[in-house]
C-alpha cells in the first residue's frame, strides 16, 4: 500500500488516528501540508488575510517541529502552495499512489475542500477520512449527528454523558519511507508564501513582555511541555475553576487552546492529563470537573458546526430568531479593533489581542458583546477580525461563540453583556486596564 497522507489540523504524531492505522504492508508514506490560498487569503467580510500575523508564524514554528519529529521517525514532509484538489491529485498521478489519508474536518468549507479533493482524485484513488479532531469520537455518541440537541445543558447530559472518550493513541515509533522520485519541497518562509500567494508579506510581531501566552512556541514538542508543565509540574488543573476567570498571567487557565487549534495537541490528552490529576490526587476537584465541561464546550461546536452545515455561519439564528438590527459604521467598526472605542475595558481587551494574538474568554465576551449591543455592528464582522487576529482560531469555536453573543445560536435569550459590571467584577483594581492601557 502506497499513501499520500494530507495534513490539515491534525499536527502531530501522538494521538493521530490516521497515523496508528498504518498497517505494517505500507510501502510508502507520503506527507504533505498544503497551504492554501483560501485559508490565508482574504476573507468575505473584511478582505484581510485570515491566517494573520499571530497565527501565521505560529503554524510555521509548528510546522518546521513537526518536520522534525518527522524526520527523527524515517519520514519527513513535502510542503506545497496552492489548492488541494489541484496539487494533491498531480502528487498521486506522479507517484502512482494508492490512497489519500486526512483527519476530517466538519466546518463548511474544509467540507467544501475535501469534497473537491474527492472529486479530483476520482473513484480510483479513494479519499479515507479519520476523525481525529474531536474529543468525542462521532461514531461512538448514542445518537445520529443529525439529532444533536440545540442546547449544550442536553448535550451535555444526554449525549456527552453517555459517550466514553477514548483514550489517546500512541505516537509511532517508526514511519514508511517516502516514495522514491520526489524530492522533498522545504518549509516556505512568511516571506515566500506571500511572494507565491501574491498578497502582501506580514510583518514579524515581536513578543510583547505583557502577554499572557506561555513563551514555548509552536507545535507538538511545546504543546507537550505545556500540557506537562500545567498538569504535572504544577498542578494547575486543581486550580483551574478559582482562576480561568482571571485575566492577566500565564497560569490563570491553561492557555492549551494554540496547539489545540491547529491540532499540535488533541483534547482527548488534555482529558486523559485530566484523568491522570484526578487518580493521584484523589477526589475530583472542581478545577477539574471545569475543565472538563470546557473541552465539551469545545466539541458541542465543533458537532454542532457537523449538524447545522453553512447555517452555522449564517447571519440568521440557528432557531431562525433574527439578530437585532445593525447600525453599519465603519468608523466604529475601527475603533472597535484598534482599542479605541472609550471603553477602558474592552479598548484594554482589544489592545492585547493586537499585540499578542490572544485574549481571555471573559474578554472576548465582552468585547464582543460591546461590537454587537453597543456599537450595534454585524457580529460576522466581528468573528472575522477575531479569525484575522487568534494565535488560537479554531472555526467552530470562533464563529459558534460570537454566534452565541449574537443571539443567533442555539440560545433564545438575550445575550448582552453588562460590561461596567463586568469591569469591576473581573478587574476590580483596574490592573488589567491599567496594563493594556493607551
Amino acid at each position: 500500500m502506497t499513501v499520500l497522507y494530507w495534513l490539515r489540523n491534525d499536527l502531530r504524531l501522538h494521538d493521530n488516528a490516521a497515523l496508528a492505522a498504518l498497517p505494517p504492508a505500507t510501502t510508502a508514506l507520503l506527507p504533505v501540508y498544503c497551504f492554501d490560498p483560501v485559508a490565508l487569503g482574504p476573507d468575505a467580510y473584511l478582505g484581510r488575510p485570515r491566517t494573520g500575523p499571530h497565527r501565521l508564524p505560529f503554524l510555521l514554528e509548528t510546522l518546521a517541529d513537526l518536520q522534525r519529529r518527522y524526520a527523527a521517525l524515517g519520514s519527513g514532509i513535502h510542503f506545497a502552495i496552492g489548492r488541494p484538489e489541484e496539487v494533491l491529485p498531480a502528487l498521486v498521478q506522479q507517484l502512482n499512489l494508492g490512497e489519500v489519508w486526512t483527519s476530517a474536518e466538519h466546518t463548511t468549507e474544509e467540507e467544501e475542500a475535501e469534497e473537491a479533493v474527492e472529486a479530483a482524485l476520482g473513484p480510483q484513488v479513494p479519499l479515507r477520512r479519520f476523525e481525529s479532531l474531536t474529543l468525542l469520537h462521532p461514531d461512538d455518541l448514542p445518537i445520529p449527528i443529525a439529532n444533536l440537541p440545540l442546547s449544550f445543558s442536553k448535550f451535555r447530559f444526554d449525549v456527552a454523558s453517555r459517550t466514553p472518550v477514548r483514550p489517546p493513541l500512541p505516537a509511532p515509533r517508526r514511519l514508511p519511507a517516502r516514495p522514491a522520485g520526489l524530492e522533498l519541497a522545504p518549509l516556505p518562509t512568511a516571506a515566500a508564501l506571500a511572494a507565491a500567494l501574491g498578497q502582501p508579506a506580514l510583518a514579524a510581531l515581536p513578543r510583547d513582555r505583557r502577554s499572557a501566552l506561555p513563551a514555548l512556541g509552536g507545535g507538538e514538542t511545546a504543546a507537550l511541555a505545556r500540557l506537562h508543565d500545567y498538569a504535572v509540574e504544577r498542578h494547575l488543573i486543581g486550580r483551574y475553576d478559582d482562576t480561568r476567570n482571571q485575566m492577566l498571567g500565564e497560569a490563570f487557565s491553561t492557555k492549551f487552546s494554540p496547539w489545540l487549534a491547529n491540532g499540535s495537541l488533541s483534547a482527548r490528552q488534555v482529558w486523559a492529563a485530566i484523568d491522570e490529576y484526578d487518580a493521584t490526587h484523589g477526589a475530583r476537584s472542581k478545577g477539574a470537573m471545569q475543565l472538563r465541561l470546557e473541552l465539551l464546550w469545545r466539541d458541542y461546536f465543533r458537532l454542532l458546526a457537523h449538524r447545522t452545515g453553512a447555517d452555522f455561519f449564517r447571519w440568521r439564528g440557528l432557531r431562525d430568531q433574527l439578530p437585532k438590527p445593525t447600525k453599519p459604521d465603519p468608523a466604529a467598526f475601527d475603533a472597535w479593533t484598534a482599542g479605541c472605542t472609550g471603553n477602558a475595558f474592552v479598548d484594554a481587551n482589544m489592545r492585547e489581542l493586537a499585540a499578542t494574538g490572544f485574549m481571555s474568554n471573559r474578554g472576548r465576551q465582552n468585547a464582543a458583546s460591546y461590537l454587537i449591543h453597543d456599537l450595534h455592528q454585524d457580529w460576522r464582522r466581528g468573528a472575522a477580525w477575531f479569525e484575522h487576529q487568534l494565535i488560537d482560531h479554531d472555526a467552530a469555536s470562533n464563529w459558534g461563540n460570537w454566534k452565541y453573543i449574537a443571539g443567533t445560536g442555539t440560545d433564545v435569550r438575550d445575550t448582552a453583556f453588562d460590561i461596567p459590571q463586568q469591569a469591576k467584577r473581573y478587574d476590580p483594581q483596574g490592573r488589567y486596564v491599567r496594563t493594556w492601557g493607551a
